[in-house]
């Protein structure tokens, strides 16, 4: 398996996955699925020494970091991690 940090260009096969588990409502609060655009300043809050965006394989998922904010300077360090595979590379 292959990971690698993730570029723009890659963004409308992470919303792909993203939109997908929309209506699950298991792996996100969201209702409605997002666009490319709704998710541009996601991805620029990304960076790969702090708070990266990976891809997996030739994107048969996607993974990120991003801050947890609490308004505590103790959370600073903190992360929130997401973790979304393709369907159709899990097994059941």
């Amino acid at each position: 398996m292959f990971i690698r940090d993730a570029s723009a260009a890659d963004l409308p096969r992470i919303v792909e996955i993203y939109n997908y588990a929309i209506p699950g409502r298991l792996a996100t609060a969201d209702l409605e699925p997002v666009s490319v655009e709704d998710r541009m300043a996601w991805y620029s809050d990304h960076s790969p020494t702090t708070r990266p965006l990976w891809v997996i394989g030739n994107i048969a998922g996607w993974l990120s970091f991003q801050s947890f904010f609490s308004g505590r300077a103790a959370y600073d360090a903190t992360a929130e991690i997401s973790i979304y595979l393709d369907v159709r590379f899990v097994e059941v």
